[in-house]
């Protein structure tokens, strides 16, 4: 976040009000954001943001591995 915050800053050279967007976790991201640098952002629309983010998702890896087996073993090792 420290790096949007850099960026917009130094890019905002005409002081227009910057409004953050994000959905799920990218939502999450946009609520935290405004509330960390709100003298950055005026206000952050976070739809469908997630309350309780899960830090370690194994089993979101876990069905990208079993749905790209289904093509091949090489798949899964691609990816």
């Amino acid at each position: 976040m420290a790096d949007l915050a850099y960026f917009l800053e130094t890019m905002n050279t005409s002081d227009v009000e910057i409004l953050v967007v994000g959905g799920s976790y990218p939502g999450a991201l946009s609520a935290w954001f405004r509330s960390r640098y709100s003298h950055i952002a005026v206000g952050s629309w976070a739809s469908s943001a997630v309350v309780q983010p899960i830090v370690d998702y194994w089993k979101y890896d876990e069905q990208l591995y079993q749905s790209t087996l289904k093509y091949g073993a090489w798949c899964p090792q691609m990816v």
